[in-house]
């Protein structure tokens, strides 16, 4: 029986790579330091009510904050690494799938990705949650299907990542992913009447290819405790962004470049 080693070699390398240079480490700790500090420049002496509520934001501003940074950067790194080092080349040699490896190394990055998610869920539910039954049964579900969202957001994007860091270098392939999740998540909000209204197919078609990242930002809902997603509402939102998260890995799967 093979060890987990010589099953996923590539995922643990990866890990251990992340576990040596300690910037995972930091990117945790920074989370609880930020939801911690941020509230607290806050009028929240003045109003109590407010400083529950703006943790809940700080934890999942981090989230965002870190999908904006830290996590696309080092799926390129980690990508254009690998490949220049000659890794992926020599497992490929060896009998590894594409496939395969393509996602042992997206996967070193998506765990900490979805660290943090869990990290802002246990957050929220631990320290934000309200005091009345009914009310914290809603916010525990409102949590969940935020979390869920974020997810399929987050790691699609990991993985593209680490397909443009082999195949165009780590700038681009940081660079990308990023202005994907702005116009997903921002750009989004601000086209979507101007797109909407049109009545132009064409334009209303770019509307349809956007990213609608901005699906899963449910930050508003959580800091005025507006209640849960209807269950036809959560479904609509996470069919949406999981078809267009599996085209991003598909993409990826075709954009990694396995020779050094």
């Amino acid at each position: 029986m093979r060890s987990r080693e010589q099953q996923m070699p590539l995922f643990w390398l990866s890990l251990a790579g992340f576990y040596r240079r300690g910037s995972c480490w930091l990117l945790l700790a920074g989370m609880v330091v930020f939801v911690w500090l941020v509230p607290l420049l806050t009028l929240w002496q003045e109003q109590p009510q407010i400083l529950q509520p703006a943790r809940s934001q700080a934890a999942w501003m981090y989230v965002w904050l870190s999908l904006f940074t830290w996590i696309p950067f080092q799926s390129a790194a980690l990508g254009q690494r690998l490949r220049t080092q000659g890794l992926l080349e020599f497992l490929h040699a060896r009998g590894a799938r594409v496939c395969g490896l393509y996602l042992q190394v997206g996967l070193s990055v998506v765990l900490w990705f979805l660290c943090l998610v869990s990290m802002a869920c246990l957050f929220c539910i631990l320290f934000c949650s309200p005091k009345d039954p009914l009310e914290a049964a809603s916010w525990l579900t409102l949590v969940a299907e935020y979390g869920a969202l974020l997810a399929v957001v987050g790691v699609p994007l990991c993985a593209l990542g680490v397909a443009l860091g082999t195949r165009v270098g780590e700038v681009i392939g940081y660079l990308l992913p990023v202005c994907l999740l702005f116009c997903g998540l921002i750009a989004a909000s601000w086209l979507g009447p101007i797109l909407v209204g049109s009545e132009s197919p064409v334009v209303r078609g770019a509307w349809l290819l956007l990213p609608h990242y901005h699906l899963a930002d449910l930050t508003p809902r959580l800091v005025f405790k507006m209640g849960a997603l209807s269950p036809s509402g959560f479904r609509d939102s996470a069919v949406c962004l999981s078809l267009q998260g599996a085209a991003l890995i598909l993409l990826g799967r075709c954009l990694i470049r396995i020779r050094s």
